[in-house]
């Protein structure tokens, strides 16, 4: 698990120095994203390890509690961890004073590009494994992906298997690479997040269609069977939470009056578009007494 463990540390450093650049282009201050991070990256850590411990290697962790610390043999639920993630920074940004949507609007496309790399550290350690190559099709296409050790069990090794983790990574670059065209276009303050939700949310459950990583196991499977895996099931809520997002922080713009600004819009901007906002509601309200 060493270089899925390298494969960690990189994606890590490499999400970070993204959300601290994007910080920096849109003129927000750097260090209170850099406290945000730092505690949000242990927090994503531990839930990672928290998530697999509730729907993976249970008995292996009742057998072996110190075995939950050493996080860097692999063993990560994704959920799992943006969960946690996303609470220490809810948490954090607030003890800082910062501007929470503005910081995850920067650090949204940095946490995909860490997901990406994160992926490749799959592929290095031979876990999130596809099914067989020829799945539904018969025909067993050329990009099969064969492993003769790691976390794929004995019986798929040597046999060609959809290479998953390489879906994966692409999915994730591929979204992280919106997001920052986004990034540039963005109207509002929380959008790029709530968009992040969104397009992960939606695209995991395709990417878990042609995985056999069964550990995770699935929804009700005395009812459903093996029919929707426990990320798949995730997947709904945090669709719905992106939605929740871009619905409420564009109602917060409005009301703030920087609905169309922009991450990049200076502050003076801003400023005048609060002013203009308060000046309005201020008329209105002389209107509603004169008349």
């Amino acid at each position: 698990m060493s270089a899925w463990f390298s494969f960690l540390l990189v994606a890590i450093v490499a999400a970070s120095a993204l959300a601290l650049r994007e910080a920096n282009r849109s003129g927000d201050q750097r260090l209170p994203l850099l406290r945000v991070v730092s505690v949000s990256v242990l927090a994503g850590v531990a839930g990672g390890r928290l998530g697999h411990l509730l729907t993976a290697n249970r008995d292996h962790y009742l057998s072996d509690p110190l075995a939950l610390l050493r996080f860097w043999e692999g063993g990560m639920v994704l959920y799992g961890g943006l969960a946690c993630a996303a609470i220490a920074a809810v948490l954090t940004a607030r003890a800082t004073g910062g501007s929470l949507r503005r910081m995850a609007d920067a650090a949204a496309p940095g946490v995909a590009l860490g997901i990406a790399l994160g992926r490749l550290g799959c592929l290095s350690a031979g876990c999130c494994y596809g099914r067989p190559i020829d799945w539904g099709t018969g025909i067993e296409w050329p990009w099969g992906l064969v492993f003769l050790e790691g976390a794929v069990p004995e019986p798929l090794r040597g046999v060609p298997l959809h290479p998953t983790q390489l879906y994966a990574a692409a999915n994730a670059l591929l979204l992280c690479g919106l997001l920052l065209w986004l990034r540039a276009r963005q109207r509002w303050d929380g959008q790029v997040a709530g968009w992040f939700l969104v397009g992960y949310g939606v695209t995991r459950p395709v990417l878990e269609a042609f995985r056999l990583d069964l550990e995770r196991g699935f929804l009700l499977p005395d009812v459903l069977g093996e029919t929707i895996s426990t990320s798949q099931a995730l997947s709904l809520p945090v669709v719905l939470a992106g939605v929740a997002v871009l619905v409420a922080t564009r109602a917060a713009a409005r009301r703030e009056g920087t609905l169309g600004f922009g991450p990049r819009a200076s502050a003076e901007k801003r400023l005048r578009g609060r002013i203009e906002v308060a000046l309005a509601g201020h008329r209105d309200a002389q209107g509603a007494r004169g008349f």
